[in-house]
């Protein structure tokens, strides 16, 4: 990590060493950016983070786990079109009931804790490993054939060893992401386009920028502060019973002159795949 990519934490996070905050100037060009509205400044949220919570339960005859992972997949996938791509997939695997398809608590599977990441994530970003005894799988890229592969693979060989029972899984987390950054924030970028400076309690991070033909990205969470990535979502199945929570973590994808309307879509796009958008803690969902 670049040793210019951060500058006085004190306030967002007491475990990150500090350098004083280059405030010189800052104020003036802050003046400019608010004269000329739009996105003054991009800012992390690490309290009362807003959310998106929504719901589906799978089709009457449907219980089979790997449906269920069908859909909990989509549904990521479709939040993140356009938005935000996943760089690591954490699934949580049980032994069921093979009737009823709710977890037991005995027996366990002899792996609980999986995660598949992409093989070469950028330099900065810290995959976390959010479990213990976590195995872990690379692949080149995680679109939608890959994860699935993958998740069939991991209910296949977690075998189950008592009777009357089978394997499934109960949660599906993403807490590292590439996230596709609004046009809005372009004015922001500093050091020739390549940083991002992201505002964090009394401090600054900067977020290196990655570019695409015409498009910006950011990745996180960086490899020194876990809880840094732009967006979270943790997907629940309790037997073909799905519970989603997408958690907002930076402004401009909550403030209304950001990038609120790409929320909304991607809400839209859940909605029409049959999820019931629960009311949250976010202006417009």
């Amino acid at each position: 990590m670049s040793s210019g990519m951060w500058s006085s934490l004190e306030g967002c996070l007491s475990v990150v060493p500090a350098r004083p905050t280059e405030a010189a100037g800052q104020g003036d060009d802050m003046d400019e950016r608010r004269e000329g509205g739009g996105v003054t400044e991009v800012s992390f949220r690490s309290e009362a983070r807003p959310h998106v919570y929504a719901g589906l339960v799978a089709p009457d005859g449907s219980d089979d786990q790997l449906d269920f992972a069908v859909l909990a997949v989509d549904a990521l996938l479709a939040l993140g079109d356009g938005l935000f791509e996943p760089l690591a997939v954490n699934v949580e695997v049980a032994c069921c009931d093979a009737e009823f398809g709710y977890p037991l608590r005995e027996p366990q599977p002899t792996a609980r804790f999986h995660q598949l990441r992409v093989a070469a994530p950028p330099e900065w970003v810290g995959i976390p490993d959010i479990w213990n005894e976590l195995l872990v799988a690379r692949r080149e890229r995680l679109d939608r054939a890959v994860i699935l592969d993958w998740f069939r693979t991991i209910l296949a060989q977690q075998e189950c060893s008592r009777a009357h029972t089978r394997t499934g899984w109960t949660e599906l987390i993403v807490e590292a992401v590439r996230v596709r950054l609004p046009e809005a924030t372009r004015a922001l970028l500093e050091s020739d386009g390549s940083e991002l400076p992201v505002s964090c309690g009394n401090g600054v991070i900067r977020f290196p920028v990655e570019k695409s033909a015409d498009t910006l990205w950011v990745a996180g969470p960086l490899d020194w502060y876990s809880g840094s990535a732009p967006f979270g979502v943790r997907i629940v199945n309790e037997s073909g019973d799905l519970t989603l929570d997408l958690s907002l973590n930076w402004s401009p994808w909550i403030d209304e002159d950001g990038a609120g309307p790409a929320i909304g879509a991607a809400v839209r796009r859940l909605s029409a795949m049959g999820w019931d958008v629960v009311p949250g803690d976010r202006k417009g969902v």
